[in-house]
């Protein structure tokens, strides 16, 4: 019997132990990057969709309206899209500056039929549910909100979300006619 027959040298071992912990600390590092990039690219994502959700909202509703007008607001407060139907009271479509009361719970602040406002402090974007006075989170981490005018039938909507780190945000801009 040789000695070849008997197995592997103690140093063979080693040296197979220290090239396969090399490969997998190359592996670790490989897979870790990756996983960081996925997360990065959820991340955005995620903060693409809430500012999408939140556009295509206060666009939708400026459409499904007639008779709508920009309003820079009574004061400082409530600028935003009102609607005046004939025969029908003032109604508010979009508050992108509701008055202050209204962002510490008190919703009957709200200018009547205001169906979605803007919180400026909380960074949330909330549809409020005329009927039952209810409202429902359209968006967070909506970090501004802008609604000028650019003519007496046309308005641009400025959106931008950002996360609370401040290293994902997405910016839209776009512009709605009004009726």
């Amino acid at each position: 019997m040789t000695k070849r027959d008997k197995g592997f040298t103690i140093l063979e071992v080693m040296i197979a132990i220290a090239i396969f912990g090399f490969l997998m600390t190359m592996i670790a590092q490989i897979m870790r990057g990756e996983i960081r990039m996925f997360n990065n690219a959820s991340r955005q994502s995620e903060i693409e969709d809430k500012a999408r959700t939140a556009i295509v909202q206060m666009m939708d509703e400026i459409r499904l309206n007639r008779f709508t007008y920009y309003s820079s607001g009574s004061g400082s407060y409530d600028k935003g899209v009102y609607t005046t139907e004939p025969g029908q009271p003032t109604k508010c479509l979009i508050d992108i500056y509701p008055n202050p009361t209204v962002l510490t719970g008190n919703i009957s602040a709200l200018p009547s039929g205001t169906k979605i406002y803007y919180d400026y402090d909380a960074k949330k974007l909330w549809y409020r549910d005329t009927g039952s006075n209810s409202v429902h989170l359209i968006a967070d981490e909506i970090n501004s909100v802008t609604i000028d005018s650019v003519t007496e039938h046309l308005v641009q909507i400025y959106l931008e979300a950002k996360d609370d780190s401040g290293d994902f945000n997405h910016e839209l801009l776009t512009w709605v006619r009004l009726y």
